[in-house]
């Protein structure tokens, strides 16, 4: 079933929310995630906190333009609130997309190609 699974990480005192995308990315589905991730920073993290963001793409399929845009227009409004942004994905589409919806942001995008490696990039013990 497509859709955006959320949970939070925590991984050497820092916290991070990961989206694990499912099958196709529609904007329906992205707007949904959206509005949870504005749910989920305001229930886990302070106002003045930040928290990393890992968007794990190993499973999605695909994504529709819409979705992008979605995604693109809803990230400024946790600008203040990132601490980092990690791409999990061995897509290099989803690469060039994901470049592109944060291209207007302050961050750089760190791209790995699997959750062990994301893991031991942030220096989180072996699972």
């Amino acid at each position: 079933m497509d859709g955006v699974q959320q949970q939070w990480l925590e991984i050497e005192n820092r916290k991070y929310l990961s989206f694990q995308f499912i099958g196709h990315l529609t904007d329906d589905v992205a707007k949904r995630a959206i509005a949870e991730w504005q749910a989920h920073f305001d229930q886990n993290i302070a106002p003045l906190e930040k928290a990393g963001i890992v968007w794990n793409c190993l499973e999605m399929t695909k994504y529709s333009p819409g979705a992008a845009l979605s995604w693109k227009n809803a990230l400024p409004q946790f600008n203040s609130r990132i601490s980092e942004i990690w791409l999990i994905t061995t897509n290099p589409f989803f690469k060039m997309g994901a470049r592109t919806v944060t291209m207007l942001t302050s961050f750089k995008l760190n791209v790995v190609s699997s959750d062990e490696e994301f893991r031991s990039a942030v220096g989180a013990p072996p699972v």
